[in-house]
C-alpha cells in the first residue's frame, strides 16, 4: 500500500515540475585525438622473438669460452646417474623387499596351518 501511495505521489510531482535546460557556453578543441604510438601485436611479437634469439646466442658464446668440461660434446656420452628413481632400491638387501617378506609371511603361514593340519 505504501508503495502504491509513493508511486502516485512521484507521477503527480513530475507533473508539476518542469524540466528546464541551461546553457553552457561552447566548448572549443585546441588539439587533436591520436592514439598512443604502441607497437602492434606483430611487432611485439617479433621483438620478443628477437630477445630470444639475443639470449640464446649471448648463452652459446659464453660456452663455447667456457672450460672444456662444459663442452657440448658431453651430451653425446650416456650420464653416469642412477638408473633407479629411489637409491634406497640400490643399496637395499634383497631380502628386505616386500615381495620377499610378503613371500617369508605366506611361507610361515603355510607351516603353521601344515603343523595344525597332521594332528
Amino acid at each position: 500500500m505504501k508503495s502504491a501511495v509513493i508511486a502516485v505521489v512521484a507521477v503527480l510531482a513530475a507533473g508539476l515540475l518542469h524540466g528546464q535546460e541551461a546553457e553552457l557556453a561552447p566548448i572549443v578543441v585546441t588539439g587533436t585525438f591520436e592514439l598512443s604510438p604502441r607497437p602492434s601485436i606483430t611487432d611485439q611479437f617479433t621483438q620478443h622473438l628477437l630477445k630470444q634469439f639475443e639470449t640464446r646466442r649471448t648463452l652459446e658464446e659464453a660456452v663455447s669460452r667456457s672450460p672444456w668440461y662444459y663442452s657440448p660434446l658431453w651430451k653425446y656420452f650416456p650420464r653416469l646417474e642412477p638408473s633407479s628413481i629411489d637409491p634406497a632400491q640400490f643399496f637395499m638387501p634383497r631380502y628386505l623387499t616386500l615381495e620377499n617378506q610378503k613371500m617369508e609371511w605366506e611361507l610361515r603361514k603355510t607351516e603353521r596351518q601344515s603343523l595344525f593340519d597332521r594332528r
